[in-house]
């Protein structure tokens, strides 16, 4: 089992863009079988 996790950025370049959504995913190797998503406010 494992977890796989997902970043989305308002933009390509790491250093001068923001993280708009963090998404965390628990894989057993055939299934997801569990899920974490949230909105993140990159103003804050």
């Amino acid at each position: 089992m494992y977890t796989i996790v997902d970043l989305e950025t308002t933009g390509g370049k790491f250093n001068e863009e923001s993280i708009i959504e963090v998404a965390a995913y628990k894989f057993n190797g055939t299934n997801i079988t569990d899920q974490f998503i949230s909105l993140v406010n990159p103003q804050r």
